[in-house]
């Protein structure tokens, strides 16, 4: 079977055979060595300081809102699927007065800023870059890092299922993603990208305090028990995305998804400019047989979420996806349409 989901993704051999060794002890000078070359590269990718930690993308974004909202703050948090659900869950759990802001579609940015001059006194804006759950991206995060800025906010962001195939502005105040998307390594690794202190004083679980996490490339010396293996892998997965460039890395999700919607008769959820570079999403009236048509073919693609668990099917692009691939996938999807 070949996986072309929202993630965990397709690996290529490469990054298996990355992971196919004895993990060293995280305190060893040979373990060091792999870290420094994961977060020397990670700084490539993005701005601000990178934080790999053991965990999944959930762990990452629940490890921003502990960080960096108190309880009792003021926090406007924009929605447009289910994973901006998540977040502002995440953000209720933590105790934070939460206004929604709910679309069928990413908002933009005056819209946002209509929404926090309402709000009086917001702390912060959170917000998913990439919906995995609608195939949808919001594309102008630059802008609505100039709103928050403007209202004294912070910008946190999930680009769990975003990065580095699907591009962000940079410096946005912390960003939080994950080892088995886009960044074509297995599941296991929380990654943030800090560009601003921990605010938080108070609530914060010792393993998920970002302040000893952040003097890790520094020392070199983890707070905890690394994940080593999907730190071998990332080593790997990053020398090839760095290799053929950001750009191109982007450019090639991007030409995957063009050619999937483009080979496809379904219809497509998100517009054409809300198009998520890594996660395709259509309406499918069974999507139970498609699912099941595709898995005949060799082919797993993942149902919708929440309300459109029944009414979307969703094919990811990331990882070890050739083009052959994304025309059977068409083929089989319009056989069934």
């Amino acid at each position: 079977m070949k996986y072309l989901t929202p993630g965990p993704i397709q690996l290529p051999d490469f990054v298996l055979r990355a992971i196919y060794r004895q993990p060293a002890f995280h305190r060893s000078e040979e373990f060091r060595a792999s870290l420094k070359s994961v977060l020397e590269k990670l700084g490539k990718v993005y701005t601000g300081t990178p934080v790999v930690m053991p965990g999944t993308g959930t762990l990452a974004v629940d490890t921003m809102v502990y960080n960096y909202v108190e309880p009792g703050d003021k926090v406007l948090a924009v929605i447009y699927g289910e994973f901006g659900r998540r977040l502002s869950l995440s953000l209720r759990t933590r105790g934070a007065e939460v206004r929604e802001l709910t679309s069928e579609e990413p908002p933009p940015p005056d819209v946002i800023e209509d929404e926090l001059r309402k709000m009086g006194g917001a702390k912060a804006i959170a917000v998913v870059h990439n919906e995995t759950s609608m195939g949808m991206a919001h594309k102008e995060l630059g802008k609505v890092a100039d709103v928050a800025k403007a209202y004294g906010a912070l910008l946190l962001v999930d680009s769990v299922s975003g990065m580095p195939a699907e591009p962000l502005p940079p410096g946005i105040d912390v960003v939080a993603t994950a080892s088995h998307k886009a960044f074509m390594a297995p599941p296991g690794a929380a990654i943030l990208y800090v560009n601003a202190e921990p605010r938080a004083k108070l609530g914060v679980p010792p393993a998920m305090d970002l302040r000893p996490y952040l003097k890790v490339p520094s020392t070199l010396d983890t707070p905890y028990t690394p994940p080593i293996s999907v730190i071998y892998a990332l080593e790997a997965s990053l020398e090839y995305i760095l290799g053929i460039g950001l750009a191109k890395y982007t450019e090639l999700h991007v030409e995957r998804m063009n050619l999937l919607y483009g080979g496809v008769k379904l219809k497509p959820v998100p517009k054409p400019s809300h198009r998520s570079n890594t996660v395709a999403a259509f309406y499918c009236n069974d999507v139970k047989r498609a699912l099941a048509a595709l898995r005949e073919a060799g082919y797993v693609a993942s149902a919708g979420m929440g309300p459109y668990k029944d009414k979307v099917i969703r094919v990811g692009v990331m990882g070890d996806v050739a083009r052959e691939d994304i025309l059977k996938v068409a083929e089989v999807l319009n056989n069934v349409a």
